[in-house]
């Protein structure tokens, strides 16, 4: 009875020893990543709910009332052509794929030049207007919905302002602008500021013979929810 017990226990013995063994080599063959060190800027779940409810409470009602209870002291502060809507729902989250963030800053670092150090992306509010399409006939997924788009940023100068941009061929002559959005918007009309400067490197111009003459930097209609 034991040398039959002993029969059935060998291979037994010998099938875990080999799943170990495999397993030991596999782990030094591909050792664990390093344990990454959590950001400070991550927040707590009850730090996040109070930020939640604090923007429920002192800005949905606002959006609300705009959208959908107009009277004259509204209109007197905040002029619009838009025509109430009871029914409005206040955007209170976007949704950012994984696949969308890295195709995203894959094709921003394929078309800005190597002169251009990219220090990170910033996040512009914004809101839809209420009409279908924009100028150039792009379709407006949620009309007067808000919004949010995004661009590289980089340090101009000695200041340490990371100010979104993007590039354009202002002139069609080949020869691309950075231009910093904050100048921008801060001139309210697209043109104003003369402040940009030519980019000129082969990179660059090599992106624009293979993929056309389309050089924004700048991300919108990522997803978003009531």
């Amino acid at each position: 009875m034991d040398k039959k017990t002993n029969f059935i226990g060998y291979p037994i013995v010998i099938i875990i020893t080999a799943i170990l063994t495999f397993l030991v080599i596999r782990k030094c063959e591909n050792p664990d990543l390093p344990i990454v060190t959590k950001p400070k800027e991550i927040i707590s779940f009850k730090d996040a709910t109070e930020l939640y409810n604090s923007y429920t409470k002192n800005r949905v009602c606002v959006i609300k009332t705009f959208e959908g209870k107009r009277d004259y002291i509204l209109d007197s502060l905040c002029p619009t052509t838009r025509k109430p809507n009871d029914e409005f729902m206040p955007s209170r989250s976007f949704y950012l794929s994984k696949k969308f963030l890295d195709q995203y800053i894959a094709y921003v670092n394929q078309i800005t030049p190597d002169t251009i150090d990219i220090t990170g992306y910033r996040l512009y509010l914004g809101n839809y207007p209420d009409k279908e399409k924009f100028d150039d006939g792009k379709s407006i997924p949620d009309p007067r919905r808000n919004t949010f788009f995004i661009a590289p940023t980089t340090l101009k100068g000695d200041t340490d302002l990371h100010r979104g941009f993007t590039f354009v061929d202002r002139n069609s002559d080949g020869k691309p602008e950075i231009i910093f959005l904050e100048n921008e918007f801060d001139h309210q009309k697209y043109g104003q500021n003369l402040n940009q400067t030519k980019i000129n490197t082969a990179s660059f111009f090599s992106f624009i013979n293979a993929y056309g003459p389309e050089k924004s930097t700048i991300g919108n209609d990522v997803g978003s929810h009531p």
